[in-house]
C-alpha cells in the first residue's frame, strides 16, 4: 500500500515511536457466519459516527499512521464513507471486508472520501458445502472485477490457510494471481492467537504461496514457516505502542485475541501509554500467528530485516511496499 505522507509518517514513526496501525471496529454486525470467525454477531447496533469520529479523534492525537476499519463487515456501517473522509484528514485510511456488499456506488464514494487500501478476504475458490467457509472467489469474482476497473485506492486479497481451505489452497492462488492482486495469508489460529495449524503440508502451501503469489509482505515469511514446524520463535510484540485495537465499546485493547488485559477507553489513550507497552513483554508472544502484529513489530525487532524483505517485494511485484515496509526503511536509512 501506498503511504500518503512517506515524510511526516516516517518522521512520526522514527522521532515520536508513534502506532503503525490502528484497527477500529465500525460495527460487529456481519452479513456473514465463517465457522472460523470469533468478531462478528447479527444483532449490534451501528456506532453512532459521532461516537466513531471521537475515537478517531484520539487515534489522530496518537499520530497513527494508518487505521483500519473492521467489523463484523464494515461496508455494513451506513456511513462508512463519512468515517474514511474523517480519518482521512489526519492518517491514512484502509479497511478490511468480506467483498459482498461492494457496489460501484460505493467505490466511487470510498474514492472521493480518500480510501487508500482495501483488503478483501476470501478463502476458497468454490462455496463449501459445509458453511463453515463462506468467502468464495466464484461469489465475489464480479466485485474484484468492480474494483479493479472503478477503484482509485489499492486492493489486496487475504486467505486464512486452515483444515477448510488447505484442499483448493493452491487453486485459490493461481486464480487470484491471474486477477493480478497482491495476496496476504492468515494462519488459523484459536481464541487467544495461538497457531492453530501445522505440518508438513501447511509448511509446503506456505512455501507455495511465497513461490507463486504476488505477496503483500516477505515480513512474516521465515516466522509463519517457524510456526508450521512447531517452533515458537522468540520475539517482542509491540502491541499497545505500534499497533492498538480499538473494540466497539471503545476501549483500547492489544488485539481481537486478548481482549480484556488493556481495556483502556482509547479517548484516554496516552503516549506515556504507548511508551510504557512498548517496553514490556506480552507474555502471549510464543506461537502467537496473529501476522499483523508481528509485521508491526518488526519495526522495532528487525529493522533490517525489514529492510530486506521491503526490496525483495519490489524486486518480486514491482513499487508496490506497505506503509510498514516503507517507513522502516526510512527508519533505518542513514
Amino acid at each position: 500500500m501506498r503511504v500518503k505522507h512517506p515524510l511526516r509518517t516516517a518522521m512520526n514513526l522514527v522521532f515520536r515511536h508513534t502506532p503503525v496501525e490502528a484497527q477500529l471496529i465500525v460495527t460487529r454486525r456481519c452479513n456473514l457466519s465463517c465457522g472460523y470467525c470469533s468478531e462478528y454477531d447479527q444483532t449490534s447496533a451501528m456506532i453512532p459516527l459521532d461516537v466513531l469520529k471521537q475515537r478517531i479523534d484520539a487515534l489522530h492525537k496518537l499520530h497513527v499512521a494508518n487505521v483500519t476499519l473492521l467489523g463484523g463487515e464494515p461496508l455494513m456501517h451506513p456511513q462508512l464513507p463519512e468515517i474514511v473522509a474523517y480519518a482521512d484528514r489526519r492518517a491514512q485510511t484502509s479497511v478490511t471486508t468480506n467483498g459482498f456488499l461492494i457496489t460501484g456506488d460505493l467505490i466511487h464514494r470510498l474514492n472521493g472520501a480518500g480510501l487508500m487500501g482495501m483488503e478483501v478476504s476470501i478463502d476458497t475458490v468454490k462455496p463449501d458445502r459445509s458453511a463453515y467457509i463462506q468467502k468464495c472467489l466464484k461469489t465475489v469474482v464480479a466485485k474484484l472485477g468492480l474494483l479493479r476497473r472503478l477503484a482509485e485506492f489499492e486492493v489486496s486479497v487475504n486467505l486464512v490457510l486452515c483444515e477448510q481451505t488447505r484442499p483448493d489452497f493452491k487453486d485459490t492462488i493461481r486464480e487470484l494471481s491471474g486477477l493480478g492482486f497482491a495476496v496476504s495469508i492468515d494462519l488459523l489460529h484459536d481464541p487467544k492467537g495461538k497457531i492453530a495449524i501445522g505440518g508438513e503440508e501447511y509448511l509446503g502451501l506456505w512455501e507455495y504461496y511465497y513461490a507463486e503469489a504476488t505477496p503483500y509482505s516477505y515480513l512474516e515469511q521465515e516466522y509463519g514457516a517457524q510456526l508450521l514446524q512447531g517452533a515458537r520463535p522468540h520475539w517482542k510484540c509491540q502491541a499497545g505502542a505500534r499497533f492498538l485495537y480499538v473494540d466497539e465499546f471503545g476501549n483500547a485493547q492489544f488485539c481481537s485475541a486478548q481482549r480484556g488485559r488493556l481495556n483502556k477507553p482509547v479517548v484516554e489513550y496516552t503516549r506515556r501509554d504507548a511508551r510504557q507497552h512498548a517496553r514490556a513483554y506480552k507474555g502471549c508472544e510464543a506461537g502467537c500467528s496473529l501476522l499483523c502484529h508481528y509485521r508491526d513489530s518488526s519495526l522495532d525487532n528487525r529493522p533490517f530485516h525489514t529492510i530486506k524483505s521491503m526490496l525483495k517485494l519490489l524486486v518480486r511485484s514491482g513499487p508496490v511496499a506497505t506503509p510498514r515496509e516503507l517507513v522502516a526503511v526510512e527508519r533505518v536509512a542513514p
